[in-house]
């Protein structure tokens, strides 16, 4: 991990505006709605539009303000100055082209209708025979843009010159891509999704790569599953549906949030002079469909490239949020959001945790079947347990392959007590003591979307294609699992409530159901996304009397959450990022308990530990009581570092470095994070105590603190 890729100190240049609402009236922008934050401004002859802030007196433009004076071509002026751009497909060829509405190829036409709060734009561009409705309305201080599902039409196009129809599909709309585009001329930045959240700031440097990314990853039910390479590190995906813009040091910002039709959502984000344009500008692509392969048997053609019939049947909704003054920030962005949440629950423990997950049972290939391979038994766990909690004010243990068969064998969601593990009686023990030490919580594994073993009869899903779903799955024996129904995920649970009841079990660790959304074929019906998303938080919210804990989940699920585990401590380090921001951990602290990556297989452990303080995660170790040796040839061989007894040193003396800092701050809300130097971070929160990290190699004075080279300060205040 290298400091050099934390962030940049803060900027506080403000932004100049050349612009007053006056200019706009001159440049035939009429106001068409206001409210008391905000006024709406249209232009009718580019559906374009801009936003003025009272409260920071900025106006938002919804294409870049200064593309006239550069000397670009006039496709990119048409492309600039348009408010709605499409992608659309001849379905007869397959050749896929984007256009502008002011383009005079489209020959478009546009029925405006104006409604207290704003306008509704009808588009018919009549030489694609597409057609659509833009609504856009003010609502306090968000603007609201729409895209009903219903209003889209396609009929085919044909003049009198013409002896055959030409027949378009719609593949993607995109609303208003330049709004807040600007370049390195002003102070301002673009804050994206990506793990834990990035900046790309606007610089003088150009770029030849763009960001472009599925919200909640890739739709491995349409899409084509990416090809496995193990040498590449594996892509964090956007878990959230926003994307935010900041001009002038805590001047002017907004949020964008996707509220519906998330489900078929791409984020772009374009620094500077990609594609030859000198402009930096982020925005969401809404696909209407999607492409899919259809794999062929036999011949020399393997498979086929089809879209979707009809058009996803969700409508595009999108709202920005306007921030001003103080809360023009990526920190003011996370607290807009979390506030957007509704996030009710909030942490009561007065010491963090530390979180082990440990491996119980698993198997080998022996001569004649398999060869069970004990790794932790309920023993060993409890005896781990106590001789942890001497040193460790409270533990969190997910156990995993806790079960007769193991989390790789048949029936893996079924509660059974092992006899390998020690049977009744030692489960009795530990589950006993668990239920009686109020700083041990005992939680179980699960995974009850996916099978790692697919039975005779056994009902399973499809993708879109037809084709069977399956999934990688983390394994060292075994390639891919088998997506199970995701309508009775919360049955596969309830039904070892009996057994979670009789042996106090009030805690479950649940694994690949935070993170994956997906559209499917069941019982011939097709399952669109977005509706997948709906059905999989039902069947969390049936498992509402159980504190649950999810692996890096989506935002839809961030409400039924009590802890997040191995949450990502930085982006995915695109050249174009400027800046790793702990954008979740603001959105979450205070509310969810948040644990960072396995410790056992971080190689700069004293940085990680900076790391953890500065993001509020609790550290998290992959453990087994068996020496490394016996993981070999199981399912778990890829965990090459686990014994316990190596490890618990390492264990307590992290512990005892992050909780002093972190204890002042287990139930408040991360205000504020600001990088002072390129190597100086400041985290505020809402309880009055500020923490300091020194990343640099020197010490450092700062408000009145003495920070040392490579360590944590705490200042403390009023709250």
């Amino acid at each position: 991990m290298s400091v050099l890729q934390l962030g940049n100190a803060e900027s506080t240049d403000l932004v100049d505006l050349d612009w007053t609402e006056q200019d706009l009236i001159n440049n035939q922008f009429i106001k068409v709605a206001q409210t008391e934050e905000l006024s709406l401004y249209l232009n009718r002859s580019i559906l374009n539009i801009a936003i003025v802030d009272h409260k920071s007196d900025y106006i938002w433009f919804g294409y870049y303000p200064k593309y006239k004076e550069k000397t670009y071509t006039d496709s990119v002026r048409t492309l600039i100055e348009s408010g709605v751009t499409i992608d659309y497909v001849d379905s007869t060829s397959l050749n896929e082209a984007s256009m502008s509405i002011t383009n005079t190829n489209a020959g478009t036409l546009i029925d405006y209708e104006y409604v207290s709060n704003g306008f509704t734009a009808k588009i018919n561009m009549v030489r694609l025979g597409i057609s659509f409705q833009l609504n856009v309305n003010l609502i306090e201080d968000k603007v609201q843009v729409e895209v009903p599902s219903e209003s889209i039409v396609e009929i085919p196009y044909q003049t009198a010159a013409m002896r055959f129809p030409r027949e378009y599909k719609l593949l993607s709309v995109i609303v208003f891509p330049y709004l807040g585009s600007e370049n390195h001329e002003i102070n301002a930045y673009a804050f994206v999704p990506d793990g834990s959240g990035a900046l790309i700031r606007y610089q003088d440097i150009p770029y030849n790569s763009a960001y472009i990314h599925r919200v909640y990853g890739r739709d491995l039910g349409i899409q084509t599953q990416v090809t496995s390479m193990n040498h590449l590190k594996t892509e964090s995906p956007v878990s959230l549906p926003i994307f935010g813009i900041n001009h002038g040091y805590q001047q002017a910002a907004f949020i964008a949030e996707v509220k519906s039709g998330f489900g078929a959502v791409e984020l772009h984000a374009y620094p500077y002079a990609y594609n030859n344009i000198n402009i930096n500008r982020t925005f969401f692509k809404y696909l209407v469909r999607d492409k899919s392969l259809i794999k062929l048997s036999g011949g020399d053609i393997s498979s086929i490239t089809i879209i979707n019939k009809d058009p996803y049947p969700e409508s595009y909704k999108v709202t920005y949020d306007f921030l001003s003054n103080e809360q023009a920030s990526y920190s003011g962005m996370a607290t807009r959001y979390r506030e957007n949440l509704g996030l009710t629950q909030d942490i009561i423990d007065y010491t963090i945790d530390m979180h082990m997950e440990v491996v119980g049972l698993d198997y080998k290939p022996s001569l004649i079947g398999k060869t069970q391979v004990k790794l932790t038994t309920y023993s060993d766990l409890l005896e781990m347990s106590k001789e942890i909690l001497e040193s460790v004010d409270q533990i969190d243990v997910s156990y995993r392959s806790y079960n007769q068969n193991g989390l790789y064998g048949q029936s893996a969601n079924k509660f059974s007590i092992a006899s390998q593990l020690g049977g009744k009686k030692d489960f009795i023990e530990l589950t006993d003591y668990a239920a009686q030490e109020d700083r041990f919580m005992l939680s179980l594994y699960h995974d009850p979307l996916i099978s790692p073993q697919q039975k005779l009869f056994g009902t399973y899903l499809k993708r879109t294609t037809l084709e069977l779903f399956t999934v990688p799955i983390e394994s060292s024996m075994i390639d891919v699992g088998y997506l199970l129904p995701v309508a009775s995920t919360s049955k596969r649970i309830l039904n070892n409530e009996k057994n979670f009841e009789k042996y106090n079990i009030s805690a479950l660790s649940l694994n690949s159901v935070g993170q994956m959304s997906f559209s499917y074929q069941y019982r011939d019906n097709v399952v669109y996304r977005e509706e997948m998303i709906r059905q999989l938080r039902g069947e969390i919210e049936q498992l509402n009397d159980y504190d649950i804990g999810l692996y890096r989940p989506n935002s839809y699920l961030f409400e039924y959450i009590t802890s997040y585990y191995d949450m990502m401590h930085q982006s995915n380090l695109y050249g174009f990022m400027t800046d790793q921001v702990p954008f979740i951990p603001m959105v979450l602290s205070g509310h969810v308990k948040l644990y960072g990556p396995y410790l056992n297989y971080v190689s700069d452990l004293d940085t990680m530990i900076l790391k953890m303080i500065e993001y509020n995660l609790r550290p998290s170790f992959m453990i087994t009581k068996a020496e490394g040796h016996l993981l070999r040839h199981t399912n778990h061989e890829y965990l090459f570092t686990t014994e316990f007894d190596l490890w618990k040193d390492t264990m307590f003396d992290t512990y005892q470095k992050i909780s002093p800092y972190l204890n002042k701050v287990t139930s408040a809300h991360m205000l504020n994070h600001t990088y002072i130097t390129d190597t100086l971070v400041e985290i505020i929160y809402d309880n009055g105590i500020t923490i300091y990290i020194n990343y640099g190699m020197n010490d450092v004075i700062y408000n009145d603190l003495n920070i040392s080279a490579m360590s944590a300060s705490v200042k403390e205040g009023s709250s």
